[in-house]
């Protein structure tokens, strides 16, 4: 038994906060043969059809999805290498048609998650002076909820409890327990 090591691939309750550090953009292989698949089965299947199957589909492209989960349409996954290994999605989740994941850095989404429609987890951001692409980690906190066609972007994390409302660019940090709609943020904690 010597030299045997076991390691365990649970999705995390909080997960880990995203750093302020970008790496380079991994290289690696840019078509993805499992996920093309997924995505020529389940194209003719109307959103809110056959949810199961679709987690089920994803699960054997290897993205970690917790139990409960739901995506309502297929989303689309995008970066170099290995990039469902990237993501990292929680228990009772759900996720409207029209999601987009740019997993050039991992995506850590927790438990009873709410994504809205063409929700947008960007990782990556072009360096214009450097001429090298850069990417860091988006991490989402237990129990919030994202607003149709938001953006996030690289190296954002967001608390636990907090509510981004509709069409809201987020490039910075949301505490928990926040209500972030354009430009203003209050504190979901002084309404209890």
């Amino acid at each position: 038994m010597r030299g045997l090591t076991c390691h365990f691939a649970l999705v995390p309750h909080a997960p880990e906060a995203a750093t302020a550090e970008t790496v380079p953009i991994p290289t690696g292989r840019a078509f993805h043969c499992r996920l093309w698949l997924t995505d020529l089965l389940f194209a003719l299947v109307p959103p809110y059809v056959l949810n199961r199957l679709r987690v089920s589909a994803l699960q054997a492209c290897g993205v970690s999805i917790g139990r409960g989960t739901n995506f309502w349409g297929n989303p689309t996954l995008i970066g170099p290498g290995n990039i469902a290994a990237r993501l990292r999605i929680g228990r009772l989740c759900g996720f409207n048609f029209g999601c987009f994941f740019d997993l050039a850095a991992p995506v850590t989404i927790g438990n009873h998650v709410s994504v809205g429609h063409d929700v947008r987890f960007l990782t990556s951001e072009a360096a214009r002076q450097e001429g090298m692409g850069r990417a860091a980690p988006i991490a989402v906190g237990d129990g919030a909820w994202i607003g149709a066609r938001c953006t996030i972007l690289a190296g954002v994390t967001i608390g636990p409890g907090a509510v981004i409302g509709a069409g809201v660019t987020v490039a910075k940090d949301i505490p928990p327990q926040m209500l972030v709609t354009g430009s203003q943020t209050v504190s979901l904690a002084r309404w209890r």
